[in-house]
């Protein structure tokens, strides 16, 4: 019995996300006709067709989808047991996925954290909920923090951390700084994301259930965007909170004081058959972690908030307790 070897194996994968023979090849640095033979011998070896063949493309089949975890989770320990007695890294383990929010406010800070504790990063991408899904479901992504729910049965969410949405103005805007009703929201224009994006999605099951009127100004798919239209005085728009914490934007903004509060929960999500590698579980912790701290600083500037003024000759210390 002839058996299956490691890099028959790599190359499956390798085929299985580029999608074609020649960039599998390219990404493996071998040659065309070795990728094919290894294909081909791995095929003959488990006696199924893992590709069929369209146009100058490949495509996984029913067998091919199957043996797609097995592989993947194959291929990482590998990685895992090289890596056992390596001191240092300069490359990166794995790919991460992130939306639009997460990617714009947060992505940044995770990845310069992860690298001053363990010395390299990974890879990350930032792309809307739905291509994020399609990737993790192809195996080219290996976890995601996402936004947005998931309608594919075969990828799995579990929580990370709650984020605020609110809505958002210029400083000197006149909804600003005081308590404002939902009918005066009704005579706003509004800067929002595009139809289909996570953003746009909780602004429609949230807020706009509240107003009787909405006037959609402009529907923007960059955040920078988005905020440099509602500076220009163009509407408010409904994003979530930690843009207030921006170093730049946050200087020019404020949140609209009203009625409700909304929150929603940003997530894990990962291939249900994905081999979660110990440096794809370091990772999730480190980003646990990032959500624990930023939890309890949002709890501790919301007591500040709600401290009530010292009396004349009495000092704050004293009230807090």
């Amino acid at each position: 019995m002839v058996p299956i070897t490691l890099r028959q194996l790599q190359v499956f994968l390798a085929i299985a996300k580029a999608e074609n023979i020649g960039a599998a090849a390219e990404s493996l640095s071998m040659s065309k006709s070795a990728v094919s033979q290894a294909l081909s011998e791995l095929e003959g070896r488990l006696g199924v067709q893992l590709f069929d063949r369209s146009r100058g493309r490949i495509f996984l089949t029913a067998e091919g989808r199957r043996m797609m975890p097995q592989a993947d989770e194959m291929v990482h320990r590998a990685d895992d047991i090289s890596d056992l007695f390596r001191q240092t890294r300069r490359y990166c383990q794995f790919r991460v996925g992130c939306t639009r929010t997460i990617g714009t406010f947060m992505i940044a800070d995770l990845l310069r954290s992860f690298r001053d504790e363990k010395g390299w990063m990974p890879a990350a991408e930032i792309a809307n909920t739905r291509i994020i899904a399609e990737k993790l479901s192809r195996f080219e992504l290996d976890v995601a923090l996402i936004e947005g729910p998931v309608t594919d049965t075969d990828l799995v969410t579990t929580p990370w951390m709650s984020d605020e949405m609110v809505v958002v103005a210029p400083k000197d805007h006149p909804l600003t700084g005081r308590p404002v009703t939902y009918h005066e929201l009704e005579n706003v224009s509004w800067v929002l994301r595009e139809k289909g994006s996570s953003t746009r999605d909780f602004f429609e099951t949230q807020l706009r259930q509240r107003l009787a009127r909405v006037d959609v100004a402009a529907e923007l798919n960059s955040f920078d965007a988005i905020l440099r239209t509602v500076l220009l005085g163009l509407g408010l728009t409904y994003m979530s909170r930690r843009v207030l914490n921006d170093p730049y934007y946050g200087r020019f903004l404020s949140p609209v004081q009203i009625p409700d509060r909304f929150h929603r929960q940003l997530t894990f999500c990962h291939e249900r058959g994905k081999y979660l590698s110990s440096d794809i579980e370091s990772w999730i912790e480190h980003c646990r972690n990032y959500a624990r701290i930023m939890e309890r600083r949002a709890a501790e500037t919301e007591a500040e908030v709600r401290q009530p003024p010292a009396a004349p000759g009495q000092s704050a210390s004293a009230v807090a307790y």
